[in-house]
């Protein structure tokens, strides 16, 4: 009664947790979309600005002014588009597993392998056969 209880209460921990994380994440999406649509707005601007300063100050025509800023963001453009592949994530190559990793992996292994002959041949059997193995290799040397 109890465990169901208590399964029953982190359920709903972890759901009204998923609940804040995705309000959250919706409140986070709506201020960059304002920070976006902000974003094209002065990009907007500035170029009309550019524009027209090709024009009154500069002395460009119309037709001229428009080319200009034309291939100014065309190769901005490409520029962006050259600097991708730097930027790109590059997938992570497997690390060789660290020596502690690699000690505690082994330990677990042999663990599981005692344990198995445990079940199968008995502690008793198993011990006497280790103690004879021991007997053994010392007196190899």
């Amino acid at each position: 009664m109890l465990r169901s209880a208590l399964a029953l209460i982190s359920s709903l921990q972890i759901g009204l947790r998923l609940k804040e994380s995705i309000e959250r994440s919706l409140r986070q999406a709506v201020v960059i979309a304002v920070a976006v649509a902000v974003l094209i707005g002065a990009a907007a601007f500035g170029l009309l600005a550019a524009y027209h300063a090709l024009i009154s100050v500069y002395g460009f025509t119309p037709t001229a002014a428009a080319g200009i800023i034309a291939a100014a963001l065309t190769l901005l453009a490409m520029l962006v588009l050259a600097t991708l592949p730097l930027v790109a994530k590059r997938p992570k190559r497997q690390q060789a597993p660290s020596m502690l990793t690699a000690t505690g992996e082994g330990v677990g292994l042999l663990d599981q392998g005692v344990g198995k002959a445990m079940q199968r041949v008995g502690p008793v059997t198993l011990l006497a056969v280790a103690f004879v193995a021991g007997i053994l290799a010392s007196r190899r040397r």
